[in-house]
């Protein structure tokens, strides 16, 4: 269950609620924000770029048991700025987050909008043609379960996770050696 505070309660009890959609992308050239405005929004200390209708977002399912799930997240409207961007950039495995944010009676956004989804990105078709639009697949947390954990306890697989680390240096030596215990030779 999501853990929301009562001014969030209290809006989302409206018979009309109006409402922002976030959506924080970290590519590996840097950090894409959107939101569905028109224009550049301020929000949480960012400048987050409007893209009007920003898209869709698929069903979003959660449930209690155990198990991977994951949204598609279609934007259009994007400039050529941001596609080139989402283009040229690293995506697989970072993260993206997607935040509903209520707004009150002025239109500004309730502290503390609610994550309705954050996990990492995994697949990015784009079309292109007189209207483009990327196809982002977002994948809970819970898929790296599914994928083997490839790490060798050897010198090599820490070196390259901790540069300075001594610990496994003599691992290979001690593979085929033979240890007397208890008495002497």
């Amino acid at each position: 269950m999501r853990t929301t505070t009562a001014a969030v309660n209290a809006a989302l009890q409206g018979s009309n609620v109006p409402y922002l959609v976030f959506v924080e992308l970290d590519f590996t050239d840097g950090v894409i924000r959107l939101c569905n405005t028109g224009y550049p929004f301020e929000w949480d200390g960012k400048t987050w770029i409007g893209s009007g209708n920003l898209g869709t977002i698929s069903e979003i399912e959660e449930g209690k048991d155990l198990q991977m799930y994951g949204c598609v997240l279609t934007l259009t409207g994007l400039d050529s700025e941001v596609m080139a961007s989402a283009l040229g950039s690293g995506y697989s495995g970072r993260a993206a987050t997607i935040w509903l944010a209520p707004l009150d009676e002025d239109f500004q956004v309730i502290s503390d909008p609610v994550i309705i989804f954050k996990g990492k990105m995994d697949t990015m078709p784009i079309k292109l043609g007189k209207h483009a639009a990327i196809q982002l697949t977002i994948e809970s947390k819970l898929v790296s379960w599914e994928r083997p954990y490839n790490r060798r306890y050897n010198n090599e697989d820490q070196q390259s996770e901790y540069p300075n680390d001594k610990g496994l240096e003599f691992v290979a030596q001690m593979v085929e050696k033979e240890i007397y215990w208890g008495r002497s030779y």
